[in-house]
């Protein structure tokens, strides 16, 4: 008796090719053979030295005695420290970090004239013609410089909010 489901005019489904035991093992061993080639492949990536152009590989020396990282602490209308020591040709991370419950401004004068700066953290900073201004830092906020310093040389900077009056320096040497 033909089934009326069936697909194949004048068959029942247990006819059906497709409900033969072997015919129903074949897609299952393709698809563990598709996720097996998958695995193999995922693994022989991840064992190879494959690398976005430009990456460095982590276990590749590392010049850290030439890096540099200062925090600058923003608390009660006062940088801490006020003076801060940085080195020529080093590369430098200086963060400033606002712990006051206001807006702060960190504004340097003349210390990243004409310099490759990396700018991140969650304050506003603002860029002219000669390049970067100032940061406008929330509270609880951060921003973080990445640079090489290239001239030695005293450095003043501020905070520019009105009525803070917060002064520091940065010496290169």
């Amino acid at each position: 008796m033909a089934d009326a489901a069936s697909p194949w005019p004048g068959r029942s489904r247990r006819d059906c090719p497709s409900r033969d035991k072997a015919s129903r093992k074949a897609p299952r061993q393709r698809f563990r053979s598709t996720q097996l080639a998958g695995l193999v492949i995922v693994l022989c990536l991840s064992l190879s030295d494959v690398r976005p152009a430009g990456a460095t590989s982590t276990l590749a020396p590392s010049d850290t005695d030439l890096e540099e990282q200062v925090l600058v602490k923003i608390h009660s209308r006062t940088f801490e420290p006020a003076r801060v020591i940085l080195h020529v040709g080093r590369k430098t991370t200086l963060v400033f970090k606002n712990h006051d419950a206001e807006l702060h401004a960190f504004v340097p004068v003349g210390l990243f004239t004409g310099l490759h700066l990396n700018v991140s953290g969650n304050g506003a900073p603002e860029f002219g013609p000669e390049g970067f201004k100032r940061v406008i830092i929330p509270s609880e906020g951060r921003a973080e410089f990445r640079f090489v310093l290239e001239h030695p040389g005293v450095y003043p900077f501020f905070c520019d909010m009105p009525g803070h009056e917060m002064r520091g320096v940065i010496v290169v040497e």
